[in-house]
Formats: C-alpha cells, structure tokens, sequence
C-alpha cells in the first residue's frame, strides 16, 4: 500500500463519509450523502410552468398565478420539491455549511440543463436578514453561490444587492403578507455594475416567488437585462 492510500484510510477511520440522513456510507463526488438518499430527491420533471418552475400534472405551459401575473424575474429554476429527502438537507444545511457540497452540485446540474450559461454574466445570493446571518455565521445561499460559480467560471457580486430592514420569517405568513413584508426591503448599491448583465439570484426555497419578485423589481430597476432564480426547492 503507497503512502497516499494509507493516509486515506487512516482519514476514511477517523473521519468516516457517512450520509447524514441515514447514516450509511456516503460516496466521494457527494460527500456526506449516500447515493440511495440522493436517488430519493422529488426532481421536478416536464411539465412544469415555464415561468415559475412549479409542476403541471394536468400539462400546459404556465401556472395559473403565473397567467395572471407580470413578474420581473424572467425564469425560475429549481431542483426538486420542497419535500423528503430534499427538505432534510435544506434543514441540515442551516446548521452544517459542508453540505454546500451536496446541494450546490444539485443546483449545478440544475443550471446547466435550463440556463445557457455562457450568457450568464454574475451571480448573486438572496440577501439573509443580519440576525439570521449572525445566528447561523453564514449565509446558506452565498456558499451555494460561491460554489457554483467557482465551478462555471463566474464572477460572484458581493454587498451590492442588500437588505436593509430585517423582516418576519417568510414561512410564517400568508401570500399576501409576504409580499407586503418584502416591500422596500431591497436596494441596490452600485446599479451602474449591472447595468445590461444577466443575472442569477440564488436561494433555497421558492414558495409564493415574493421573495425573488422584490429582488428582481430592484435590478431591473438598475438596467439589469435578465434575472434568472435559481433555488434548491419548489414549495
């Protein structure tokens, strides 16, 4: 046995790969997420709504808020629904920042498959409220963001899209009150840096689309071209 092999099994001893969701061995592309967990994942398939990503059974091109609403993000795109498997890691992923791994390969083969990204100019994440950022010492979407664009070649757009009021939990309220609880809580730092860009705004979750809307009226606001969502799940 060579030196580098020996050194991996006495890592692999003391630092065992074991998938956080059911214990088991996990593998080297994923780590720390066995393969049966990922294979468990609720991918969203076609038909979906072309707008807003969120699964047709019944077929057609567009969901019914999305028929009736002008929205000023182009496209959403997510991995999966907001449920299983994909819900557990989301959740784990507030307290262990390693499984930005994981999900940010998620979100990667995400992209590729509904984004020609040669025309992707930055990305940037969802600004997280200061209290949250300072609870958790991280923002889960700036680690997704960091991750993928180091995999695509990107620039990543730091502190310029900022939040500037600190807002109730999402997940608390109704549709309606999100999108009052979101209003003026964007602003843009230094608009002429994406004036004409094509953006992609990261998050975790989509669930009535606010928090992306409240974004994306503050870009376009500046002369961003295209806002492109890109989140882990479809609430």
């Amino acid at each position: 046995m060579n030196i580098s092999k020996i050194s991996e099994t006495v890592i692999n001893f003391f630092f065992p790969n074991i998938c956080v969701v059911c214990g088991e061995d996990a593998n080297k592309v994923n780590p720390f997420v066995c393969q049966t967990c990922l294979d468990k994942i609720e991918y969203i398939k076609f038909p979906y709504c072309l707008t807003c990503f969120q699964p047709l059974p019944d077929g057609g091109a567009h969901c019914w808020q999305c028929r009736k609403t002008k929205y000023h993000f182009d496209k959403i795109i997510t991995v999966g629904k907001y449920c299983s498997i994909l819900r557990e890691l989301i959740l784990k992923f507030k307290e262990k920042d390693f499984l930005k791994v994981v999900l940010g390969n998620l979100l990667l083969d995400t992209i590729k498959k509904n984004i020609d990204v040669n025309l992707i100019d930055y990305f940037i994440s969802v600004p997280l409220s200061t209290k949250r950022e300072f609870e958790r010492g991280y923002n889960q979407s700036q680690l997704l963001v960091e991750f993928i664009s180091n995999k695509l070649n990107k620039e990543v757009i730091k502190k310029n899209l900022i939040r500037i009021k600190d807002t109730k939990p999402q997940f608390e309220l109704s549709r309606a009150e999100r999108l009052v609880n979101l209003k003026d809580v964007f602003i843009v730092k230094e608009p002429a840096l994406l004036k004409e860009k094509n953006i992609v705004l990261v998050d975790d979750i989509v669930t009535t689309c606010s928090t992306f809307e409240e974004c994306s009226k503050v870009l376009k606001r500046t002369g961003v071209r295209k806002v492109y969502g890109l989140a882990l799940a479809r609430d």
